[in-house]
């Protein structure tokens, strides 16, 4: 009795102990979200710009609050040169303060004015600093960037349309998406129009960052960005190969353009068939027949070296002619290819299932047969014979046993 006494104790103590064990690493994968309730990262989007003394001064700022509970942020302008008037706005809204749920993320800009402004700004460098507190947390963060106001002869389009990423490779079957940036430099707020001139018989539709709808014009404020997305769609079947896209952003005061590059590796696909697609056949113990085989490159890459590897019954033997297929280009004639197949000497008559795998680069095809296998003709006539032979030879005897 105590040995299960002493069983049970220890079972129970080894499954408190996993529970304990489980409950502290859900813990302690829980930890970091929970470590910090009140946290925030803010920072002007640019550190250093350079503009002309005709340009007006605004500032992009990103805020964000990194903790898991919603808190109210202040903001104020603590270093701005002597006699600049400064605001923190949000679209056309003056702000100095904003309340963001968690990880939400706002979009603020510091716009400023030199003292006695008449539409130009004096040269030299100019220094900003602004300070985040948060409401509750009392968390602070500072950030800092440098102007530089120069008459140098930069030259400044009214608007510009960047991307990272500006060729992509992928499959003609695949769907294609570019990241855009389009700049207003510009003094006015613009409507920018966008069109994408692609090859003939693809889709392309531009879509605003984070969002799935589609658009063919975007508002972008004066000394600000806003990033699109340009998703293109082959044409059915497209072959392998590089196409250029042009895109074009447009505004009354200017246009830019850039040219995407899709490079199309193709789609590998074959099939292989029969004549009126039957799968079945009769043969002979130990004699061969031939059925015919169409193999047809369905992709749109080109397809080398197509081999043929035969699932088959013990000491068959299955032969192909041509034994391989060194080219087939996309939406060529079928090739025929000639497989024969010949059953063992000593096969049983029925029906065996014969296995056939058409392996091309990057793609294969399968087709399964039922052979049907029947007694040789000459086996046929010789066992009629013998029949025969043993009939007559019954009749006589009993002709002669009757006679007696």
């Amino acid at each position: 009795m105590s040995r299960v006494k002493t069983f049970f104790v220890i079972s129970l103590a080894i499954v408190i102990s996993i529970f304990t064990i489980r409950a502290a690493l859900a813990q302690e994968h829980s930890t970091p979200f929970m470590a910090a309730p009140y946290d925030l990262e803010a920072a002007f989007v640019y550190q250093g710009q350079v503009i002309s003394p005709e340009d007006s001064i605004e500032l992009e700022i990103s805020l964000v609050n990194r903790g898991y509970k919603g808190e109210t942020f202040n903001i104020e302008v603590t270093n701005a040169p002597s006699g600049w008037t400064t605001q923190i706005r949000r679209f056309n809204t003056i702000l100095s303060g904003i309340y963001l749920v968690s990880e939400e993320t706002a979009a603020l800009t510091l716009a400023a004015t030199p003292p006695d402004y008449n539409g130009t700004i004096p040269l030299g460098n100019y220094d900003f600093t602004i300070k985040i507190s948060g409401l509750i947390s009392g968390k602070t963060v500072e950030c800092q960037t440098t102007l530089l106001v120069t008459d140098s002869k930069i030259s400044r389009e009214a608007l510009t349309l960047t991307t990272s990423y500006p060729e992509i490779f992928g499959p003609s079957d695949g769907r294609f998406s570019f990241s855009l940036e389009i700049r207003n430099n510009s003094p006015e707020d613009a409507l920018v129009n966008l069109t994408a001139q692609a090859p003939k018989d693809w889709d392309a539709s531009f879509k605003p960052g984070y969002e799935d709808k589609q658009i063919s014009s975007i508002q972008v404020p004066k000394g600000q960005s806003r990033t699109v997305s340009l998703d293109l769609t082959p044409a059915f079947q497209a072959e392998a190969g590089s196409y250029q896209v042009k895109v074009k952003a447009e505004q009354p005061s200017g246009s830019a353009e850039t040219e995407l590059t899709v490079n199309l590796t193709g789609t590998y696909k074959i099939r292989a068939l029969t004549t009126n697609e039957l799968l079945s056949l009769t043969a002979e113990v130990g004699r061969p027949v031939t059925v015919s085989i169409f193999v047809i490159n369905d992709g749109s890459a080109n397809q080398q070296k197509i081999s043929f590897l035969a699932v088959k019954p013990d000491n068959w033997e299955v032969t192909f002619s041509p034994q391989t297929i060194g080219d087939l280009p996309p939406r060529s004639n079928p090739v025929e290819v000639s497989m024969t197949v010949t059953p063992a000497p000593n096969a049983l008559v029925g029906d065996y299932a014969l296995g056939l795998n058409v392996q091309g680069e990057k793609a294969q095809s399968a087709l399964d047969f039922r052979v049907t296998v029947k007694a040789s003709t000459t086996m046929a006539w010789l066992g009629a014979a013998l029949i025969i032979l043993a009939v007559a030879a019954l009749a006589w005897t009993f002709r002669r046993l009757g006679r007696r």
